[in-house]
């Protein structure tokens, strides 16, 4: 592992250290948008999607974190669709069994409109992409215990070379995420990445994705 590789893991390994406690007031709203659960009394179904933007929040909260820094921990993971998925078995006491990979990599389906994207092997993305995800398994076992040793980062390619359909969470668009049956969707823009819209007539502050007053029928505009 070269220098540049061994920096950019220990800054990504800050990041998600500090995203268990991170105080940017969106940054608990951009987790709830970006996971999706199917909860029963004896299954759980967790799928994450890991846009660029979760960790470019997750980096400007760091301040030990450069901008240069920040830029090329993003580079590394542009050009990818990084989902976590976490299945889990419930017993009749509570006992929880993970699901193994293969059947995580056996039952899901991710796809954007008509298009069907396959994840990618470890040999089919860069080196440094590549010890991105090996590293953060450890860490989200060492942040959420068992359930974190049940999750499997799934890898996909996000436009550019590959040809596959670009998607972001700023840009326009929907996809949906299928896992053990469960059907999971996303609308985006997600809102807690877009600037609040504000009513001008009656000072009333909403979320970004909306472009008029539920209430009053008023246009909002950007605050």
């Amino acid at each position: 592992m070269n220098k540049t590789t061994q920096s950019l893991l220990c800054i990504l390994f800050l990041a998600t250290s500090a995203a268990a406690s991170a105080t940017t007031a969106s940054f608990p709203k951009l987790v709830a948008e970006t996971q999706r659960m199917h909860q029963t009394a004896t299954e759980i179904v967790l799928v994450w999607w890991l846009p660029n933007e979760f960790w470019e929040l997750t980096l400007a909260d760091n301040a030990n974190v450069t901008e240069s820094q920040r830029r090329d921990v993003l580079a590394v993971l542009d050009g990818y669709s990084i989902f976590v998925v976490a299945a889990m078995d419930i017993g009749p006491f509570g006992g929880i069994t993970s699901r193994p990979e293969s059947a995580i990599r056996d039952n899901t389906e991710f796809r954007i409109g008509d298009v069907r994207l396959a994840p990618l092997t470890r040999a089919e993305i860069s080196i440094d992409a590549a010890n991105f995800v090996s590293m953060m398994k450890p860490m989200m076992a060492n942040m959420l215990g068992q359930f974190g040793e049940g999750m499997m980062f799934l890898v996909y390619p996000n436009g550019g070379e590959s040809r596959a359909p670009k998607i972001g969470a700023k840009a326009e668009g929907n996809f949906d995420y299928t896992a053990f049956g469960q059907r999971f969707e996303w609308k985006l823009p997600l809102p807690s990445v877009l600037p609040p819209m504000i009513d001008p007539d009656t000072g009333q502050e909403f979320q970004g994705d909306f472009r008029f007053n539920p209430y009053t029928g008023g246009k909002l505009r950007p605050k």
